[in-house]
């Protein structure tokens, strides 16, 4: 068996909120060059998971197995006549839009020549709830026993199976209710940038801690994993200290035996939609 893991959102400005503050900038200000090369940011927007995929329920269909297998319970008592293995995978499982905010803060090593290059930190956190679904399951398992009767007579059923190799394929469906994920992300990441006075696209790329968390409906768990955040924006400097700025992030994360009843595994990936503003220092 597999060991256990221990394992709404607080509203902030929407995009439309986000981009009447950047037209407020863009006509009441007169762009200045920039000189400060720390900066701090807020911003909020959409997430947009994809489904969940490459999913595997193997704490389940380890519970399956063994109430198939009851003879080969070495991990719930004594005289085990055999092991069991097995695998249960599902279909992709749907994850909801949700808002994302969050906040950055970074530097930029002008002063050592490389105003093109930074480093910043940066936390944001969204709800890619799970869908009230129906998933397809498919299942396999194997016993093997200790002391095997390979290909007698009395491995055939309905003779008893306990010395006997067996295994087992079930295509179903599993019912799942909403669980509430809450998703919260922090960040290292390494931007280039153009350089401009007024306008300075730029890209980032970084990895972080992936913090997930459900205490509702059917994956109820919480896990700490590594994961991928890739960014692309523009930031526009309405004055020296004061600029706007949209982008597009990436996320990816592979959660491992999420949740202790089911084992909730797969892969996690969504596309985010930002606007924020940032203050230079």
């Amino acid at each position: 068996m597999r060991p256990f893991p221990t394992a709404t959102i607080c509203p902030f400005p929407t995009i439309t909120f986000a981009f009447i503050a950047m037209a407020i900038f863009i006509m009441s200000a007169v762009p200045y060059p920039a000189e400060a090369e720390w900066y701090l940011g807020g911003y909020g927007g959409v997430s947009s998971p994809s489904s969940l995929n490459n999913v595997k329920l193997d704490t389940y269909g380890d519970r399956l197995a063994q109430q198939q297998f009851p003879y080969g319970l070495s991990s719930f008592g004594t005289g085990a006549q055999g092991t069991i293995t097995s695998s249960f995978t599902s279909s992709d499982i749907g994850l909801k839009d949700s808002p994302i905010y969050g906040g950055k803060a970074g530097y930029f090593f002008a002063e050592e020549g490389y105003s093109w290059l930074g480093v910043e930190f940066e936390a944001f956190t969204s709800t890619p709830t799970i869908n009230s679904q129906t998933v397809t399951t498919n299942q396999e398992a194997f016993y093997n026993p200790f002391s095997p009767l390979g290909t007698q007579p009395g491995c055939s059923p309905p003779n008893p199976i306990q010395n006997c190799a067996q295994s087992i394929q079930n295509r179903s469906t599993l019912q799942l209710t909403e669980s509430k994920l809450r998703l919260v992300t922090v960040a290292f990441n390494v931007v280039t940038r153009y350089p401009g006075k007024v306008f300075q696209p730029y890209v980032g790329v970084g990895a972080g801690g992936f913090y997930f968390t459900s205490s509702t409906g059917t994956f109820q768990g919480r896990q700490v994993v590594p994961g991928l955040n890739v960014e692309a924006g523009i930031k526009v400097l309405a004055t020296e200290e004061w600029g706007f700025f949209v982008e597009g992030k990436y996320n990816y994360a592979t959660i491992t035996n999420f949740d202790p009843t089911y084992g909730l595994s797969g892969v996690y990936s969504a596309i985010n939609f930002v606007a924020g503003v940032a203050y230079h220092f």
